[in-house]
């Protein structure tokens, strides 16, 4: 009897094996493989930014200058995102305020992703975290006594994650006027010039006159500013002016971008 058994070409076994080969590379676990992190870096105003990648294990340094988009390779794991620009290096991720300075121009964003696939997008827009106040002092010409102004607060910085951080604040900025405060001959006002840091809503804020190195009046900024609908929480803080007449008894608040008509004046 004739054998019916077929025999299976050594080519056609070769190609089955290297079939169920791709198979179990297909299936292999790909954990051990890095996340290319594409990072998506906007709000720099220009400027040179630093972004921090953190793992909880491993910490890199990325630096550029403007807008742009960077790639990192890392672990497939949870990814803290920092960048700013404005500011040195955080302290234990706090942007710390030196006693006597002014808030730093800080423009930050934090997120935190799942870098779990072969690839992760991360979108950073750096936020502004500072007010610039313009203090425009005004007075009779000869006023007599030379003065100064001086800011006082409870937040002496801003943690890595845009909170603020309770400390004291003590900040008396520069005469911008060019003139003597003793001896403005102009109807000019005197102009100062303070970078102040986010606040929280309820923060004390104050406002000081000082006269021969003693407060003659102090004003509450932070009533002031909420009695304005001013904003801390907003994402991007924007600047003030603050008009003060030393003869009468009313300030003005406004800012660049209200219209006229929404200029406070308050009476003290």
């Amino acid at each position: 009897m004739a054998d019916k058994r077929h025999t299976v070409p050594v080519a056609y076994l070769v190609i089955i094996i290297l079939f169920l080969s791709s198979c179990a590379l297909v299936k292999e676990n790909r954990d051990p493989c890095p996340c290319l992190l594409e990072i998506h870096l906007t709000g720099t105003q220009g400027s040179t930014a630093t972004i921090q990648v953190d793992t909880g294990e491993d910490t890199w340094n990325l630096y550029a200058a403007g807008d742009t988009v960077l790639h990192v390779y890392v672990p497939r794991t949870s990814v803290t995102v920092t960048a700013w620009s404005g500011a040195p290096e955080p302290f234990c991720g706090v942007f710390c305020i030196s006693p006597g300075t002014a808030a730093p121009p800080l423009y930050l964003c934090q997120c935190t992703v799942n870098a779990l696939g072969d690839e992760t997008i991360v979108r950073a827009q750096l936020r502004k975290q500072f007010c610039t106040l313009q203090l425009f002092v005004e007075g009779p010409p000869g006023w007599g006594t030379p003065f100064s102004t001086r800011i006082r607060g409870t937040v002496a910085g801003i943690g890595s994650d845009g909170i603020p951080v309770e400390g004291n604040f003590d900040y008396s900025p520069d005469n911008l006027s060019g003139t003597d405060s003793s001896n403005n001959g102009s109807s000019s006002p005197w102009t100062w010039s303070a970078r102040i840091p986010r606040q929280f809503a309820n923060n004390q804020l104050l406002l000081d006159i000082v006269m021969e190195d003693s407060t003659v009046r102090t004003f509450s900024l932070d009533s002031y500013l909420l009695d304005a609908g001013f904003d801390w929480s907003a994402p991007d803080l924007e600047d003030l002016d603050l008009c003060l007449h030393l003869s009468v008894t009313a300030i003005t608040l406004r800012s660049p971008t209200w219209r006229p008509e929404e200029t406070l004046s308050i009476n003290i």
